[in-house]
């Protein structure tokens, strides 16, 4: 049921264009004290200071509805995340808003791309 109602709550959000949970809520090792993890993606029409009071607004009614404080909700900015991060999210994540979009087809490509070069690299580069 919270699954559904974070779901709800990103989906409010007009400017956001991608939510993916991520960390041991998805993987099955939560427990009762876990915090929550989603990597969030909005609109390049917003400016810096408008993404930072989005953010902290969504952080504000996440800890509301799961009845937590504010250090157990961690929310990410996947554009200015490195590549170790976007891989767990494109890995492990679970797209709670923009399952179909073409920020997140974007978003899988490009960390696919990257990490097959560093493979490629590390396979073939002396």
């Amino acid at each position: 049921m919270q699954l559904q109602n974070i779901t709800d709550i990103l989906a409010a959000q007009p400017a956001l264009e991608l939510g993916i949970l991520v960390g041991s809520r998805t993987n099955g090792t939560a427990g009762p004290g876990s915090d929550w993890d989603i990597a969030l993606q909005w609109s390049r029409d917003l400016s810096f200071m408008e993404q930072l009071a989005a953010t902290e607004q969504l952080r504000n009614s996440l800890t509301e509805l799961l009845g937590v404080g504010e250090c157990a909700i961690d929310l990410i900015d996947i554009p200015s995340a490195r590549l170790t991060m976007r891989a767990v999210i494109a890995e492990e994540g679970i797209a709670l808003k923009g399952a179909e979009s073409l920020a997140w087809h974007r978003f899988l490509q490009r960390t696919w791309r990257e990490l097959e070069e560093i493979y490629w690299e590390q396979i073939y580069a002396a």
